[in-house]
């Protein structure tokens, strides 16, 4: 989850469109961790849940991990 100015936490991406403040970047990853990216979007369909684009779940894991970050600083 990503926090906002306030430090409430909000969804990585708030859905399709809005997304206009978001800052496009490249990433390159490793082959086993592309991989497992497209069997977590895979799982996500089958299962109907949401979030199940690439750019999403990378947002996704960026967020948590930028938490973890926070949680676990002094």
């Amino acid at each position: 989850m990503k926090h906002d100015r306030a430090g409430t936490l909000r969804e990585p991406c708030n859905g399709y469109g809005e997304k206009s403040h978001f800052r496009n970047i490249t990433v390159t990853l490793a082959p086993d961790a592309y991989e497992r990216l497209i069997h977590e979007s895979a799982r996500r369909k089958i299962a109907g849940e949401r979030n199940q684009l690439l750019s999403a779940l990378l947002r996704e894991a960026v967020a948590e991990y930028l938490s973890r970050l926070e949680s676990s600083s002094p």
